[in-house]
This record gives C-alpha cells, structure tokens and sequence, in this order.
C-alpha cells in the first residue's frame, strides 16, 4: 500500500507542479519566464509519457497512473485542508468513511431532519 500511495503521490505532485507552470503561462504570456517554463511543462509531460509506456509498470499501474493524472489532483489538498478545521470527533468520522471506501465498503448517508 505504501508503494502505490508514494506513486500517487509523485504523480499528483507532478500534475500540480505542471498545472501551476501553465497558470503562470497564462497569466505571463511571451515572457522570458513563460518560455522557459513552457520548457518545464513539456519535461514533466515527459515524465508522465514515460511512466505510462514503461514496459516494466504493470498495465493496472499503468491505468491507475492515467487515471490519476487526469483528476483534480487538487482535491486531494483541498480536502485536507476541510479536514484540518473539523473537531477531532469528525475528524475520527472521516476517517472512519475513507477507511470504509478504501476497503470497498459501500457508504451510505441519510439524511435526518432536525
């Protein structure tokens, strides 16, 4: 488990790394600075081309990495910081869901009147 979350991991922070070149890009356009990150921007381009075309890399990690690349790899920060402001009970709650989803339980919510 720890091996694959480390690859999710490089990938999602690959994604940012190149999503954050491109918004500079575009908010610098035909700037020395847009230039050379464009530069950047196509080396982790082929850093991903690299990992999906690997022969060594099974074809499921290879469909999980594709997979990953294409989320919102900003998510998954995104939620941390939600996370980070709920009290330690809910805090426990959600950790309780994701170990469930992981798993492959199915969640289910209901929602009650007040």
């Amino acid at each position: 488990m720890k091996s694959s979350s480390n690859i999710v991991s490089a990938i999602q922070h690959l994604k940012m790394a190149q999503e954050h070149l491109k918004d500079f890009n575009r908010d610098n356009p035909n700037t020395r600075g847009s230039k050379l990150f464009q530069t950047y921007i196509d080396k982790i381009e082929w850093i991903y081309r690299d990992f999906i075309s690997n022969p060594i890399l099974p074809s499921d990690v290879t469909s999980g990495i594709k997979e990953e690349w294409n989320s919102d790899v900003f998510c998954v920060p995104a939620i941390a910081d939600k996370v980070s402001v709920l009290r330690p009970d809910q805090r426990e709650m959600i950790e309780e869901i994701i170990d469930g989803l992981i798993a492959g339980e199915e969640i289910k919510f209901i929602d009650t009147p007040k």
